[in-house]
């Protein structure tokens, strides 16, 4: 897709300071660039093989480290029912909860595309689809023969169907680059042995599972009841349907509209000079806004009653309302979210990470030359922690305690920054 500088970048550069820069950490390696059809840019169709553990971690791994060098990556799931989007290192941009305007928003930032889909799909779609094909496989013996099943069944497929000779591009997660290198060989030499028409080449490899940045995922009912080729036309059409991506200003998106005139720090432009042309996103949309509820029964009240060894900020995202601000006297930041929402924890750790020195010059107290961001759940039932282990998070339950005679209710810490 085109590299075309995005305006979101350079108004960050221009009223923050210095340039977006991605940093390169060790993981995955970058793969080959989509492919297009009939001169369209396509999605990277990623077949997921046999990995150690829970395919989920590793499918949002190799998205995350392809967008850490490649901007933005919208990465889309086909599980029937259960078919989801979310977008990878989105830089702070709030995402729509409906499938349909999630993927237009999408479409206009967007830098590259992966679909993601099971071996056991058809290989007639994957082999015709027009997208460039990645396998993601573990390098145990169990894996490499689940990949040569995988791979033969394409290759096959597309020689019935008269498509060009296969190319597929290997990524493997759970092992070194030795050992990834050693199972990319290997396939290569069983191909050639095999005289199967398919060129192989190792294109990522990631020997652990790192932290990821996701907007969290949105159902995409859309493509529920849509085959593998179906999805796909789909979605080709839904990423290159936007005119407007890319182009030298990224429309805003559309925010409901404050009542008070105080629930801005500066003020709001009024809709109807907006509505009839595209101008770039104002800086006001992000500065840190006051909540249009009254303090002491949301940052001020949560951070009170339940984290009283921090002093609550008088704003917060104006993407996550639900989640509370605080300091500590160690600089730092902290978000705190009720119960497990969807995406409010996340929208609100990127947009203070993208806006970190416009929350310093309003809070003296954080610290400008390092930008440290906590993030806590408080929970209203601790057994809803388990989903949650080891995400990064700090989980707290609220519990019922007796004092005096009284029922109170109180703060359990259930990890720590070591557990969590």
């Amino acid at each position: 897709m085109s590299r075309a500088t995005d305006d979101f970048d350079g108004i960050t550069s221009a009223f923050l300071g210095g340039g977006s820069n991605i940093s390169k950490q060790s993981g995955f390696v970058k793969g080959s660039p989509s492919s297009s059809r009939h001169g369209q840019p396509m999605p990277t169709l990623l077949i997921v093989g046999n990995v150690p553990t829970l395919a989920g971690i590793w499918i949002a791994q190799y998205a995350d480290q392809h967008a850490r060098t490649s901007g933005p990556v919208a990465l889309i799931r086909l599980d029937g029912a259960a078919s989801r989007g979310e977008v990878y290192r989105a830089q702070g941009r709030a995402l729509p909860t409906e499938g349909g305007a999630w993927m237009e928003r999408a479409s206009v930032f967007a830098r590259s595309w992966i679909v993601c889909t099971d071996c056991q799909s058809d290989a007639s779609a994957i082999a015709l689809s027009g997208c460039s094909l990645v396998l993601l496989s573990g390098t145990d013996e169990t894996a490499i023969a689940a990949a040569k099943k995988t791979i033969e069944a394409v290759v096959q497929a597309g020689k019935v169907g008269g498509a060009e000779p296969c190319e597929i591009v290997l990524a493997f997660v759970g092992s070194p680059e030795t050992s990834a290198q050693a199972a990319c060989n290997s396939l290569i030499a069983w191909a050639a042995e095999r005289t199967i028409s398919v060129r192989l080449s190792l294109g990522a490899h990631s020997p652990r599972v790192d932290r990821v940045e996701s907007s969290g995922p949105v159902p995409l009912a859309m493509l529920s009841s849509l085959d593998v080729a179906a999805a796909l036309e789909f979605i080709g059409i839904a990423m290159n349907g936007n005119p407007d991506r890319f182009s030298d200003r990224e429309r805003p998106m559309a925010r409901p509209a404050i009542a008070s005139p105080q629930a801005h720090m500066v003020q709001a432009q009024d809709p109807a000079d907006i509505a009839p042309k595209v101008v770039a996103p104002s800086i006001s949309a992000q500065k840190p806004t006051v909540s249009q509820q009254d303090s002491s029964t949301t940052s001020n009240g949560v951070v009170r009653d339940y984290f009283p060894e921090f002093t609550a900020l008088a704003f917060n995202c104006p993407d996550a309302a639900n989640v509370q601000l605080a300091s500590d006297e160690f600089s730092a930041l902290h978000l705190i979210q009720s119960n497990t929402g969807a995406n409010g924890l996340r929208i609100s750790a990127g947009w203070a990470r993208a806006n970190w020195k416009l929350l310093c010059a309003a809070c003296p107290q954080l610290n400008s030359s390092n930008a440290r961001i906590i993030e806590h759940i408080l929970l209203d039932d601790a057994r809803d922690a388990a989903l949650l282990h080891r995400t990064g998070v700090l989980l707290h339950a609220r519990i019922d305690v007796a004092v005096m005679g009284t029922v109170v209710r109180r703060r359990v810490d259930l990890n720590s920054s070591e557990t969590a």
